[in-house]
């Protein structure tokens, strides 16, 4: 399988606008991503054989040149896949490099001990671990050192407070990425990616289109499997306004991505949303929930606000649409079903009316001998069929009359229906709708809903806790994400602060929602109006 899709891969590629035409063949890469998604756990089960062959090595060797040699190998396979891991065997390194007595061995795990932080999002510690390493001439030439230190000033220029601060990492940011034009590095490809990535800082971002094309015909196999390449030229063409190719790229570099289970990316994500704007919001959806899924699975701190940022957006959007689909779909089926009836009504109708008239042709045909000594029979039978025409036309009238009455009768209970739902009157619409079913739909909606804020909130049971006094603090039941108080102020969180509307969404009561709200503002250890203040901003 994994063959066959990378064939495919690379005949797309070698057709595609970055080696022969303007044209970017976007709906056949995403065919190829998701080939490549739906692929994922054999390149995961490769990948986790391989480890767990070297995890064995690393931990029943006893020559601290080989465990160094292994730790480092595992650091370098877990830093993109499963970050924990990789924190791991950084500091197995230091450990084995101390005893070892190198120094530039111990500054190299030292910075994969960086590495590892900050894609922990721990960005400060990085930072602290980075300065304290003694900046030697291995330390001045390791295009590495300075690559992890642009990065995590890169993440902290994100979170940032004022425009002085933000500047100065900036400014930061691009000394180390000149840094690295200084410094050896890997290959030429990597020289070329980096020169962009200053170019398009100066805002140059034609000429490093340019560039990133011209470096990838003159290194194409190296090309082919750098996901990184493939994420500036996505960028850029994002810049230059051009979707198309920095969809085609981004598709390209998650391609990548996925193959080598890196799951610390930023490509797919980035294509959910241009898919987005276009319009393609199930794919966005399906993309953007796999960023997050992978995210909290290789537990990626620093890539999880990158995909918060999308996540709500996309997932509304989408939630939306299956909204409209459904209701759609349940038009469909009464309309069908009413002029199913309507059909069947008539059939029968006709069925009746073909008999009569064969009747009446067999009658017709048997008596043409007797003509002229029935004429009165003749007459009389005429006046049957006229009788006939004009019942059948009172049974038509009362056909579309019935027909009349089941679609007032249809529309009645649609209205009944919307107007119990909208005025909360469950229990009358128990007597039409199963209790069992609605639970069923409340219980899965406010799972969702539970799970969906708790992803973009993870702190906030802490952190609202911490409002009330100690012995008043409130706790979701064993099986709950979330307490009904606590999810009346998670939407008070999300900016629903009329109890009407929270209690609309809830199908609780307004004078429920306010006894709720009532009853957890007398717990709180600061003013009723503070109170809701620091709520909103949890």
């Amino acid at each position: 399988m994994e063959a066959k899709i990378y064939c495919i891969l690379l005949a797309i590629a070698i057709s595609s606008p970055c080696f022969a035409s303007i044209h970017y063949n976007t709906d056949s890469i995403l065919k190829v991503l998701d080939a490549v998604i739906d692929s994922t756990a054999y390149y995961e089960t490769t990948l986790q054989s391989q480890l767990g062959k070297h995890r064995a090595v690393y931990e029943n060797s006893n020559d601290i040149t080989r465990k160094l040699q292994e730790a480092s190998f595992l650091f370098y396979k877990y830093r993109r896949f499963r970050v924990d891991s990789a924190m791991y065997f950084a500091r197995e390194r230091v450990k084995l490099t101390k005893e070892l007595n190198d120094p530039d061995s111990i500054a190299l795990a030292r910075i994969n001990e960086a590495d590892a932080m900050k894609r922990l999002g721990r960005f400060a510690d990085a930072k602290a671990t980075l300065d304290a390493i003694p900046h030697t001439d291995y330390i001045y030439h390791s295009a590495y050192y300075y690559d992890v230190y642009f990065s995590i000033l890169n993440s902290m220029s994100r979170d940032a407070v004022g425009e002085e601060e933000k500047t100065a990492i900036k400014e930061l940011c691009r000394l180390y990425r000149d840094s690295v034009k200084i410094v050896n590095v890997k290959s030429e490809l990597e020289i070329q990616v980096n020169n962009a990535e200053i170019l398009k800082r100066k805002g140059l971002y034609n000429d490093a289109a340019e560039l990133l094309l011209k470096t990838g015909k003159a290194h194409h196999d190296e090309m082919m499997n750098n996901a990184i390449y493939w994420a500036v030229l996505a960028d850029t063409y994002e810049q230059l306004g051009e979707p198309e190719g920095a969809k085609y790229c981004y598709a390209m570099s998650a391609i990548i991505d996925k193959k080598n289970c890196n799951k610390t990316y930023t490509s797919l994500q980035n294509l959910a949303a241009l898919l987005f704007k276009d319009g393609d919001t199930d794919r966005a959806h399906s993309y953007i929930t796999l960023s997050m899924s992978d995210v909290k699975e290789a537990n990626a701190l620093s890539r999880l606000s990158l995909v918060g940022e999308y996540l709500p957006i996309i997932t509304t959007a989408y939630e939306k649409k299956q909204k409209a689909v459904a209701v759609r779909r349940v038009l469909l089926i009464v309309v069908t079903s009413i002029v199913a009836i309507v059909l069947g009504v008539l059939l029968m109708q006709l069925v009746r009316r073909t008999k009569k008239l064969a009747m009446l042709r067999r009658q017709l045909a048997e008596n043409n001998d007797k003509l002229h000594s029935l004429n009165e029979a003749l007459a009389a039978m005429n006046k049957e069929l006229e009788e006939n025409n004009i019942i059948k036309e009172v049974y038509i009238g009362q056909l579309f009359n019935l027909c009349s009455n089941y679609i007032g009768q249809i529309e009645n209970y649609r209205t009944s229906l919307i107007s119990k739902l909208k005025s909360g009157r469950i229990k009358d619409m128990e007597k039409t709708l199963s209790q069992e079913t609605t639970n069923s739909q409340l219980k899965s909606l406010f799972k969702s809903f539970d799970q969906v804020f708790l992803e973009i909130f993870p702190n906030f049971i802490e952190n609202f806790n911490s409002l009330l006094r100690p012995e008043e603090r409130i706790y979701p039941k064993p099986g709950e994400l979330l307490s009904p108080e606590l999810r009346i102020y998670a939407l008070v969180r999300l900016g629903i602060n009329d109890s009407t509307k929270i209690a609309e969404f809830l199908h609780y009561s307004v004078q429920t929602v306010y006894n709720y709200r009532q009853k957890t503002r007398n717990k709180a250890i600061i003013s009723r109006q503070e109170f809701i203040d620091r709520v909103k901003t949890i």
